[in-house]
Order: structure tokens, then sequence, then C-alpha cells
């Protein structure tokens, strides 16, 4: 019995005038190998009826799709249909007797294993799946017999047999040890150098690590396998992983001109075009998508969204609205839609709508705190500054170790809400206060700076009725003025980063409490004076 490479070897020729950008039906074995089961069944199942496809070898994989996703009796029945299609492939009784195995009737799978062994005496490929069921069937109770096979396999093939090494590196994958999985997938490579499953294993056990490497290494196997749909799909994948944008849209666009492309990868397509920013692209293929399904999820969001970053806002809103209208309540639907949706609708002036977009993200992902701190921006630019800080106080709750910035900003979101609480005095305490304490947070963590102090003096005032300085807002300013003067470019009017600004509402302020608030008349006309130099400088 020839082996699989063998098989289409004798078939390359019909292969080729059929159309050199497909393997046929032994693409569907590449993703069985590589453990991609449902992408493997479509395959096989789409070209049973190819004149090149050996139809008892595709029975095989079927089997062996159904038997991983574990539905037995569909498994037999390909089993079985294979055996009719050809009795002298040996694949099929070494399904068959993984199933008694399956099933603790182990006499009889030895009975379908000595089988196949005879219809094909020393060839290690079968040795190899015959070790892989007693495997897959409890590899603690056959170790014994999985490594006999595993010897035996060596023996014949004069240890040159790529799958001893697969399912070797496979049995090291399932004990975490990543170092010898990949060696062994390396020796698979060594003896079979277009070997597909022992690439992209390879490169999938060592992307986390080497990136670079693994993406080099299923590059290698394009080169050699050019009309491998795997090899063209998992590169795509690992160029988009590794934020090759481009190369993997570019790759992309190769894959599905292969027959043995899936429906949903043309919608990939259009993912990938688009964060290649190659939004008029992405929306042409997202739009053939819709032709010719126009309930695809993935293409009805890259339309609009592809919409959006085109700027066409109203046509982007338009596609969202619909978009949201279709899939009311898929678990699918994520913040980035909502917040694309929202920015739509503030781009056609609908800024009220827009909110209500945050709104309902927030409530759907509570625990997103991009999402509240989004949300508090929305707030501010529409000046409900109470909302603004309360969905910035609740984005700080997320978050483990707040930073000195987050403090800071938050500060300010109440002190917009305090200073505009007009006669609403509690408002104005409460936004007062908890902005303190925020303002308070941040200096304590940071080394003295004016503008903190500054932030501390203005919230002392806003808190208060009228926004009247007090006791501790002077204090505040006092301490703003000691800083800046520690530096005399502060006070420089031809240097351009100089804090006149600053020193001028510190003066003003510190005039208007000794003044109105101390009694202090001396220090009052002191900060009068000062005032009015700063004013002098600033050319007022």
């Amino acid at each position: 019995m020839m082996k699989i490479k063998a098989i289409l070897s004798m078939l390359l020729a019909g292969t080729l005038a059929a159309g050199a950008q497909s393997q046929g039906y032994m693409d569907g074995i590449e993703y069985y190998k590589a453990g991609q089961y449902d992408n493997a069944k479509t395959i096989l199942e789409r070209t049973m009826n190819d004149a090149s496809t050996d139809k008892a070898t595709a029975c095989y994989y079927l089997g062996q799709t159904e038997l991983a996703k574990g539905d037995k009796a569909a498994a037999k029945k390909y089993f079985d249909q294979g055996v009719a299609a050809n009795a002298e492939n040996p694949y099929n009784y070494v399904g068959l007797g993984a199933l008694d195995l399956l099933a603790g009737n182990k006499a009889a799978a030895e009975a379908q294993f000595k089988n196949a062994q005879k219809l094909a005496k020393k060839n290690s490929e079968i040795t190899v799946d015959i070790a892989r069921a007693y495997y897959n069937a409890d590899p603690v109770a056959f170790a014994e017999l999985i490594q006999k096979q595993l010897d035996k396999a060596h023996k014949d093939s004069k240890n040159q047999e790529p799958s001893i090494y697969i399912l070797e590196g496979d049995m090291a994958t399932a004990q975490q040890d990543w170092g010898t999985a990949a060696g062994k997938y390396e020796q698979a490579i060594t003896f079979e150098e277009d070997n597909p499953e022992g690439y992209v294993k390879y490169a999938n056990a060592y992307f986390n690590v080497n990136p670079n490497f693994a993406i080099q290494k299923l590059e290698e196997l394009l080169n050699r396998t050019p009309n491998s749909a795997l090899a063209q799909r998992e590169l795509a994948e690992k160029y988009f992983r590794g934020n090759h944008w481009k190369k993997a849209s570019d790759l992309y666009g190769q894959y599905i001109q292969n027959p043995n492309h899936f429906p949903e990868d043309k919608a990939r397509y259009s993912v990938l075009l688009y964060w290649g920013e190659d939004y008029p692209n992405s929306l042409r293929v997202a739009n053939e998508v819709l032709a010719q399904d126009p309930t695809n999820f993935q293409a009805q969001r890259m339309r609009f969204i592809d919409l959006i970053k085109m700027e066409n806002h109203a046509e982007g809103a338009k596609a969202a609205a619909d978009f949201f209208a279709k899939n009311n309540g898929n678990p699918l639907i994520n913040t980035n839609d909502y917040v694309m949706y929202a920015e739509a609708l503030t781009g056609i002036g609908q800024d009220s709508l827009a909110v209500v977009q945050y709104e309902t993200a927030v409530k759907k992902f509570p625990d997103n705190g991009e999402l509240l701190k989004q949300l508090s921006s929305v707030y501010t630019n529409n000046k409900d500054y109470v909302k603004a800080a309360e969905a910035y106080d609740a984005y700080i709750q997320t978050l483990e170790a707040p930073s000195l910035n987050d403090y800071f900003t938050a500060s300010g979101r109440y002190l917009n809400a305090a200073a505009t609480a007009g006669d609403n005095n509690e408002q104005r305490a409460l936004c007062g206060n908890r902005g303190l304490e925020y303002v308070n947070k941040a200096i304590a963590g940071a080394e003295p700076q004016a503008a903190l102090y500054q932030r501390l003096g203005r919230l002392s005032m806003a808190r208060n009725e009228g926004n009247t300085m007090d006791e501790q807002a002077a204090n505040a300013y006092l301490k703003v003025v000691e800083l800046l003067d520690q530096d005399p470019a502060n006070m420089d009017a031809a240097n351009s980063a100089n804090q006149l600004g600053l020193y001028k509402e510190a003066y003003m302020l510190l005039y208007v409490y000794y003044g109105n608030v101390a009694h202090d008349k001396d220090k009052a006309a002191e900060y009068a004076d000062k005032m009015n130099a700063v004013k002098t400088l600033l050319g007022e």
C-alpha cells in the first residue's frame, strides 16, 4: 500500500490540470493533522467526488475528524464506507480498530490493526496511526503498546518516518514539555521538508516564545507548498497575530482565491484589510460577502466600521443602526461596536444619541474601565459634568493601581461638577470634597508641583457657596507661589514656558482673600502690587 504522499504524486498531473491553486482533498488531510477538524471535514466533504480524490483515504480522515469530535457512530459510518470503496486500503481498518479500543474490545482492535499491517507491510505511517489509536484510547493503560508500535515504526523506517516525531511531539505537548515537543516537530520537518503538520505545530509551539521565528518557519512551508490552503491560512493568521497587517491581508487575498478556502474567510479578509487601514477595500470585500450572505455578522460589522473610518458618518450611522437592529442580543457584539456607532452619531451632530450608545455599552459591559473613561470624556464634551465625574470615578474603581494622573484627572472632573453647581449647594459640596480627596492623593504621591496646588486651591473655592476663597484655598495658592519662585524663568516674560498666567491667578486670589476674608490690608496691598506687576509683564 502506497503512502498518502505517493498517492498524491500519481494524481499530481490531474490536480494541476484542474487548478494550480488547490491540493484537493489533501488540504482536508492537512487540516485534520493540524487539529482543525471542522475545517478538515468541510474540505473532505467538498472534494469527495472530485476525480483526484482517493475516496477510501478521504473516508478514513472524515471518520477520524468525527472520532476526534466524539461522534463514534458517524466515524464508523465513514470507516465502513472507506472499506467499501477500497478493501485494500489499510487506513480504515485502523479507524475501526480505534473504535473497538474505545468500546473496550482490545482483541477486536488488534485484529483490525493486524489486517491493516498485512495490507501495508512495513508501512511506518500505518504503524504510527495504530500507536496513535492506542494513545487516544488510553495513554497510560496502553503505554507499552504505544511504545511497541513506535519502536516498530522507527525500525521499519530507519528512524526517518515524519509521523513518528509528530506523535512524539504531540505526546510531549500533552505534558506541556514545549521544548521537547518543538524538537520532535523539527525532526519531522527534517525527514520531510514539506511536512505541513510539522511546520504548523512547530510554529504554534514557538509563536508565544519567538513569533518571528515561528513566522519564518511557516514562510518556509509556504515556499515549499505554495498551493497548500493550510500553509496560506496559518501564515496569514500568524502575520495578523504578529501585527504584520499588510502581509496578513496580502496573503489572505491570495488564500481566498484557493478553492479550499472557507466561506467565513472572506469576511476575515475584510477584517485584515481593515487592520491594514485599507478601509475602501475592506468595505468592498464586506459588501461582496453581504451580496452572497446578507446575514453575515462580521461583514455587517465591517461595513459600518469602514464607512465611519472613511468619515462617511451619515452612511456609517445608517449601516450601524441596521447592524444593531439585525443582531439585537447577539453576544458577539462588543464595546467597539457601540463606540464606533457613537462616533458616527457625533459626526452627524446627534450627540445625545451618541451618549445613549455609550450608556448602553456601559450597562452591557460594566467592568470595562476604558469604556467608562471614554463615557466620562463624552459627558464632559456635552457639559454634563456630574455624570462625567461619576463615570470617571467608576473607571478608577476598576483599576488595581490608579496612576497619579488618574487621580489628577478625576479631581478635574469633580472640579467642573462643583464649579457649575449653581444653586445646588449639596452638589457643590459633595463634588468639591470628592475632588479634594483625589487631588490630595495625587499630591501625596507626586513631587511638589504648582499645578497640583492650583487644583487644590480651585477645588477649595469651588466647594464653597459663591466659589469664595477660604484659608485652605489661600494656603494652596501660597504653595503655588512658593513652588513657582524656585525657578526665575517662571517670571521671565521672554521665556515661552513662563508661568505668568498662574502667577496672576495666585496673586489675584490671595489679594481677594487677604482683602475680603482675612482683612489684612497690608497683605492685600502686597498682592495687589504683585498682581499689577504681572499684568504689566503680560501687556495688560
